[in-house]
């Protein structure tokens, strides 16, 4: 006897497999939006702008012309590590501070050995130029130094030989020497027209800013020098006294 599919049947079966397919199909075939993923690029970018100005930076800490103290600080991403300076006083403490991401810092003093902390502000530029203002009790002062390393170990010889050295006071030769740069460094007495002594600590960056200071071993007679070596071998630069004094910093390269 032939099997008689009625029009009605087919449809309850067409609809019957429709649920099913829908059934077992439904979730796998559904279009799921993705949940949405924050970037971090800014994130990424905040970072990378804070760890352009890590390095090692020598600082002079300046008030009424007078330098009062010099450091050497260490910026680590964005953290200013804590560094000992050493002021006219003989006094040594430690350094510490933060840096944004737009080269805005702030650092201070901690220790119990000096009666006011100092809190200052101030900023890096791209060059890697430090400078800004703090304030002992009434006294409004400045601070102004440069990174002369990306790496602390990093050794710098391209300006390494011997420059004939002049300080210049009011057109007056004061002091006139020869230094030795090594390694991106030099250590130097030097005895100016009074017979004062000055022993001084150099340091050049790799776009040649060139710092000098004095070590505090005679905390009245000291200089402070900032300038910048040419590729020519030429340098020129200001100078202060611890006195007061200032002139202009003057030299050049000779043959070894």
């Amino acid at each position: 006897m032939p099997i008689v599919i009625s029009p009605s049947s087919i449809v309850n079966h067409v609809c019957i497999i429709t649920w099913l397919v829908s059934i077992l199909f439904f979730s796998s075939c559904q279009v799921v939006p993705e949940p949405e993923i924050q970037s971090i690029e800014p994130e990424i970018q905040s970072i990378n702008a804070i760890t352009e100005y890590d390095g090692s930076y020598t600082v002079s800490f300046i008030c009424y012309k007078f330098h009062m103290a010099n450091a050497t600080i260490d910026i680590i991403n964005g953290t200013i590590e804590g560094q000992i300076i050493q002021n006219l006083k003989q006094q040594t403490f430690n350094v510490t501070g933060t840096v944004t991401e737009n080269g805005k810092l702030k650092l201070q003093t901690t220790s119990t050995q000096i009666e006011a902390p100092i809190e200052a502000v101030g900023s890096i530029d791209n060059s890697g130029m430090i400078k800004g203002t703090y304030q002992v009790g009434n006294r409004n002062c400045e601070f102004i130094g440069f990174c002369y390393t990306k790496n602390r170990n990093e050794i710098i010889t391209e300006y390494d030989g011997i420059y004939q050295l002049d300080l210049i006071s009011s057109g007056n030769n004061v002091a006139s020497f020869k230094a030795r740069i090594e390694n991106g460094r030099f250590h130097r007495v030097i005895t100016n027209i009074n017979n004062n002594s000055y022993t001084i600590d150099g340091k050049v960056a790799k776009n040649g800013r060139l710092i000098m200071n004095t070590l505090f071993s005679n905390k009245n007679n000291g200089v402070t020098v900032i300038g910048r070596i040419h590729k020519d071998g030429s340098i020129m630069g200001i100078y202060t006294t611890y006195n007061g004094r200032n002139g202009a910093f003057s030299g050049k390269k000779i043959v070894e």
